[in-house]
């Protein structure tokens, strides 16, 4: 399909049979609008599976003949909404899908000018035939209509009279009356959902159609993955990380920044949420599950993220008293220092955290074995321990210093162990007996944060443009897909697994989106062009289908999961006059 931009949205050009698949999602559910007026996936919550087991679809005629499904449409798509018009010659044909953020279900608009008959299919649910009914229910399944039709069990589907418009909502394991009010208010969710989109900032740094369309595209992505389930309020990783429902502290870092601001009570309710799931000891897991029990525990690089993010918050919203709250018995502060002592257990003489052990992938990379010092790490060790400084300041001046002294030695032995010289960059990761000295994109935190001088930042910045932006590599031999997360591919094969082993796989070489950001980010810092890494991994992905930010991508690899949270931080680069790393 023939992709455009206009008014901040995603537009897909084609025939009526072709799927333009759209991720949309609210606090409990996710859903893929087809692109032609179905459904292809339906997840909820810590419910294992797809309800979608293999079709739900709107099949239209009018004057009883089918539309053809070569007819041209428009695809429409911007936050929770997919708006579909199909060109018919007795005019045009509209189908709207969108979701309401605290509604389980799906709302489906039809209308045209002129009369059609609707059938609605879905099979895998067992619904008993209903006649002349508005509202119809299976074992998991429930469909309200505004016009009165008939459920054929037989077909498993159902079919509505001639009519020139027709309201839906389709749930699964939703509670009934919920659902009934919910359709109830039909136009109220559909204003809301709009003014949802009307009342996002589109910062001054948007200069194009296209950069629009990305900027929103990127901060509903981070909305969407706003998750409730009971005391659980936190932002999901993604679409596949609904069951178990979790949290990750790195992946919510990324996915607050463009947040920080605009909804500051959904970035204080990550923090309470995340910091609910740290041990006694200040030891923090991968994710945190819904039931507030870990997921993959005792990571590197989580404990920094979780300072950073606090920091972050209390910079931005000026908003203190968070440190206050009393969580697991004790106040954040209390959790924030016992967070930063028990990851600075694992620094060595050197001041650097040592990563022991050959297969220790205990950071975002968990696909390669990265040992020793890593830089990526140790950048994120470094701002931690600043924001520790800054954050400690009621503890009196003793503790600011002592954390501040421990950042300037973090900082002086990666300059002086971790970078090299003749190559111009930090290297990747480096143990007693062998240096990986590929350019890995996390080491632009380095930069970001000020680990680097502005020369070396320079340095840095230059050759990742040279090496990481596949438009100036053409070595790589994969074309322009935006920016590489390391180049040349990992030298050893035991020092990486899965899809990692292969060559602009994962992480491996692959674009993620969330470190396309970060990079770009620094490039602004420095005065370089930063729009191109942004707007060429923008365009590789939605010329290719994908309609919102996915995990990782790359011409060798099946891509990552769509609307993936961390992915938001391309909305935080179009931020950057709002520099919170200072």
């Amino acid at each position: 399909m023939i992709v455009e931009f206009q008014g901040g949205k995603i537009i897909a050009k084609g025939r009526y049979h072709e799927k333009a698949k759209y991720d949309m999602a609210g606090d409990t559910l996710s859903v893929v609008a087809d692109g032609c007026g179905g459904l292809s996936s339906y997840r909820v919550n810590n419910v294992a599976g797809d309800f979608i087991r293999t079709f739900l679809s709107l099949d239209i005629s009018v004057a009883g003949e089918s539309l053809s499904p070569y007819l041209p449409k428009t695809v429409e798509m911007i936050g929770r909404t997919q708006k579909v018009c199909v060109h018919a010659a007795q005019g045009d044909l509209t189908m709207t899908t969108f979701l309401s953020a605290p509604v389980n279900g799906v709302f489906i608009r039809v209308e045209a000018s002129f009369p059609f008959d609707l059938s609605v299919n879905y099979r895998g649910d067992a619904v008993k035939s209903a006649r002349n009914a508005s509202f119809v229910r299976g074992e998991s399944f429930m469909l309200s209509s505004s016009v009165k039709g008939d459920w054929a069990e037989e077909n498993a589907a159902f079919y509505l009279p001639p009519t020139d418009r027709a309201d839906l909502l389709i749930s699964f394991v939703a509670e009934e009356g919920a659902h009934k009010a919910a359709f109830a208010a039909f136009d109220s969710h559909l204003e809301r959902t709009l003014r949802e989109i009307d009342e996002v900032k589109v910062p001054f740094t948007v200069r194009s159609e296209a950069e629009r369309a990305l900027f929103l595209s990127a901060y509903f992505t981070a909305l969407e993955n706003y998750k409730s389930a009971g005391d659980f309020a936190a932002f999901a990783a993604g679409v596949n990380y609904m069951d178990p429902l979790r949290t990750y502290f790195r992946d919510s870092y990324f996915t607050v920044l463009p947040l920080l601001h605009s909804r500051p009570d959904m970035v204080e309710s990550e923090i309470l949420t995340l910091a609910r799931g740290i041990k006694e000891d200040g030891s923090c897991p991968s994710a945190v599950k819904s039931d507030f029990t870990s997921f993959w525990g005792d990571h590197y690089d989580s404990p920094c993220f979780f300072l950073m993010e606090l920091y972050d918050y209390v910079t931005a919203s000026g908003d203190d008293k968070i440190l206050k709250e009393v969580v697991n018995g004790k106040p954040l502060l209390e959790i924030a220092k016992a967070v930063i002592d028990r990851i600075s257990t694992r620094a060595d003489d050197t001041g650097l955290i040592y990563k022991e052990g050959d297969y220790n992938k205990r950071d975002w990379a968990d696909e390669v074995n990265r040992g020793g010092y890593v830089t990526f790490v140790n950048a994120l060790y470094y701002r931690a321990l600043v924001a520790a400084s800054r954050l400690f300041e009621s503890m009196g001046d003793a503790v600011v210093a002592e954390y501040a002294r421990r950042a300037a030695v973090v900082k002086q032995a990666m300059n002086e162990i971790l970078f090299d010289e003749t190559k111009g960059y930090y290297v990747n990761y480096k143990t007693k007996d062998f240096t990986e000295d590929n350019l890995s994109i996390d080491t632009v935190f380095a930069v970001i944060f000020g680990v680097a001088d502005d020369e070396r930042g320079k340095r840095v910045l230059d050759n990742m443009e040279r090496l990481l932006e596949t438009q100036h590599n053409l070595e790589q031999g994969g074309g322009d897909f935006g920016v590489m997360c390391v180049y040349p591919p990992y030298k050893v094969p035991r020092g990486t697994c899965h899809k990692s082993s292969h060559p602009y796989d994962y992480h491996n070489g692959a674009n993620w989106c969330y470190l396309t950001a970060m990079y770009a980010y620094a490039k602004s810092l420095y005065g370089m062009d930063w729009r191109t890494p942004l707007l060429s991994s923008f365009r590789y992905y939605t010329e290719r289908g994908g309609y919102t930010p996915v995990e990782y991508f790359s011409p060798a690899c099946a891509w990552g999961s769509a609307l993936q949270g961390w992915s938001a931080a391309m909305a935080f680069t179009y931020l950057h006059a709002e520099e919170w790393f200072d």
